[in-house]
């Protein structure tokens, strides 16, 4: 089996960055959160409120040797059922399948029905498991978590927050400024926290919008998964892209861009880059001189994030 590497976003850019602002209390009681921060103004901001219940199923970290384990003794019980003429055993520790029968017709079909169908079993064993493959920035296949898809499955239990994070404004391109701003101010107060994305512990590496809110702590992919279902359950309308440079994420949204602010142009749509990970306060369009770079020189992967593709 070709084995593929998880795709390990460390975030290590933030730690040079200076913290102007965060958050002045938190705590959580019967399912009640209870959230201070300080904004980039220095203004004093509070939330109180309760997730809904979730879809989502518990999350693993990647590990290669159990996704092989896993798909292979599948592959065994599927070949029992389609070729009982022939016989299929797995040697260890090398996990090498072999097979034999006294049906050289029926060995011949099934030594060619076995790559398409682990293909296939791999396919759906990523699929349940949210992860998906992944070609990052330096071209070398890799799995990582399927952020899009996670981010759009957890809107619903995000609502009574996305609904207090809303704005008013003149017009409706206004109050999605106002409301994009304040999400990012709520989003980079939440302690930032490097994840072990290499233990293969459960729940190490990756925290689903629920885990950062309900944990208080997050990194880049995390949080930038966190800020793309709160955006897309409050205006599912509203374009967005989750952009990934080396050892980092970025979150970019269609809307208007002032001079001097960050962009990326992207299959035809134009985003304005935030910077979702904090602990800096950066404002909307504004990057870390890191990221910049990355995205100047063009070293990045990105996905939109597709509200109609959801199920």
């Amino acid at each position: 089996m070709k084995t593929t590497i998880a795709l390990p976003l460390l975030c290590s850019l933030w730690l040079a960055l200076p913290v102007c602002a965060g958050q002045t209390y938190f705590n959580s009681s019967g399912g009640q959160l209870n959230v201070g921060w300080q904004d980039r103004e220095g203004k004093a901001q509070q939330l109180s409120y309760r997730l809904e219940a979730g879809k989502l199923p518990p999350l693993i970290a990647y590990r290669p040797a159990r996704m092989q384990e896993e798909v292979l003794q599948s592959l065994l019980q599927q070949a029992a059922l389609e070729f009982p003429e022939v016989q299929f055993s797995l040697s260890r520790p090398s996990l090498a399948l072999s097979l034999k029968s006294r049906n050289a017709d029926k060995a011949r079909e099934a030594s060619l029905w076995v790559k398409p169908e682990q293909a296939r079993l791999e396919a759906e064993w990523l699929k349940q498991h949210y992860f998906q493959p992944f070609t990052p920035p330096d071209g070398q296949p890799a799995i990582k978590q399927d952020h899009v898809r996670i981010a759009l499955e957890s809107r619903a239990e995000l609502a009574p927050l996305a609904e207090q994070l809303e704005q008013e404004g003149a017009t409706e391109t206004e109050a999605r400024q106002k409301a994009v701003t304040h999400m990012l101010d709520f989003v980079q107060a939440i302690p930032y926290q490097l994840l072990d994305s290499q233990s293969g512990r459960s729940g190490k590496g990756f925290l689903t919008p629920r885990q950062v809110l309900e944990q208080n702590r997050g990194d880049c992919d995390s949080k930038v998964t966190l800020m793309a279902a709160l955006l897309a359950q409050l205006f599912p309308d509203l374009k967005q892209a989750m952009v990934f440079v080396p050892g980092h994420a970025l979150l970019g949204v269609a809307l208007p861009a002032q001079a001097g602010e960050a962009t990326l142009s992207w299959e035809g749509e134009t985003y304005l880059l935030l910077e979702p990970t904090g602990p800096a306060p950066l404002p909307p369009g504004q990057l870390a001189p890191s990221s910049r770079v990355l995205v100047e020189s063009g070293q990045l992967s990105v996905q939109p994030v597709r509200t109609e593709e959801a199920g």
